[in-house]
């Protein structure tokens, strides 16, 4: 156990000095994700701006159009055109958008156990997107593209970690590393988003989906959905994961919730976490 404590106080602290020296190694932003990011902030820039810089990356713009076009969203009309996309998603969500979506390919891995653990960290994220996005429609009154974007993030803290453990030279398998990331992605998480310029409500959650002692009788926001979706995701790791205790959480009741039951005997809410499933996979 004290080497494992060990790994996580180099780990923060290797990071906790590189975000003070304004040097933190992270992996790196797409130019084409970068370039999203700055003409977002410009007021002179179009939708037809933006799509020519994103059109670029033909990945990235055939899931934003797909995410556009999603009966999620509820559209009228299909969406045709990236410009259109951009436009029906507004151009902060979209810039918020593309960046989490760009992190999942934003590190290349170096040995077998990162890229396990790579995967892990991307199959979390998606999965509590998902139900993110789900438990926002059909519970709050809250945007449900938000929510995904909440769920998408709320684990970011851990992609710094794990450079800094790889660079360190340790060598504990995957298990251990992941529960060392469980244990402090929170802090890294909350600064890495504040410094992207993230909506502050979506900054906080890293640091709050977990937290037993926020207000109970506040209305439910970003944080209370994540840490009910980060419950729930657990039974998708696998067939033999046993359904999560929501009785006791103050973030399931702020949502409706009794019991896990509510949520996967919900014909709706699963139809709707199928459709999500499929735009982030």
């Amino acid at each position: 156990m004290q080497h494992l404590q060990n790994m996580k106080e180099r780990a923060l602290g290797t990071v906790r000095e590189q975000f003070k020296l304004n040097a933190l190694k992270l992996p790196s932003l797409p130019e084409v994700t970068a370039q999203v990011r700055a003409l977002s902030t410009n007021p002179r820039a179009t939708a037809e701006t933006l799509a020519a810089a994103i059109l670029r990356d033909p990945a990235l713009t055939a899931r934003l159009i797909r995410i556009a076009n999603s009966p999620l969203l509820r559209g009228r009309m299909e969406v045709r055109s990236l410009a259109q996309a951009i436009t029906r998603l507004g151009f902060h969500y979209v810039r918020d958008l593309a960046t989490a979506l760009a992190l999942e390919y934003a590190f290349e891995p170096d040995s077998e156990v990162t890229r396990q653990l790579m995967r892990r960290i991307a199959r979390r994220s998606r999965d509590v997107a998902a139900i993110s996005h789900v438990l926002a429609r059909h519970c709050t009154g809250l945007p449900p593209e938000q929510a995904l974007l909440a769920g998408l993030l709320h684990f970011i803290g851990a992609l710094p970690l794990l450079v800094a453990v790889a660079d360190d030279g340790a060598t504990p398998g995957a298990a251990e590393i992941f529960a060392m990331l469980e244990s402090c992605h929170a802090e890294v998480g909350v600064t890495l988003l504040r410094h992207w310029h993230f909506a502050e409500e979506i900054v906080l959650v890293p640091g709050a989906y977990r937290d037993t002692s926020r207000d109970s009788e506040a209305e439910a926001d970003y944080a209370d959905i994540v840490a009910v979706a980060s419950l729930l995701s657990t039974t998708l790791e696998g067939a033999e994961a046993a359904l999560p205790e929501l009785a006791a959480s103050p973030s399931a009741r702020k949502l409706g919730l009794e019991s896990a039951c509510d949520f996967y005997a919900s014909e709706p809410m699963q139809d709707d976490l199928r459709q999500c499933m499929s735009l982030l996979n």
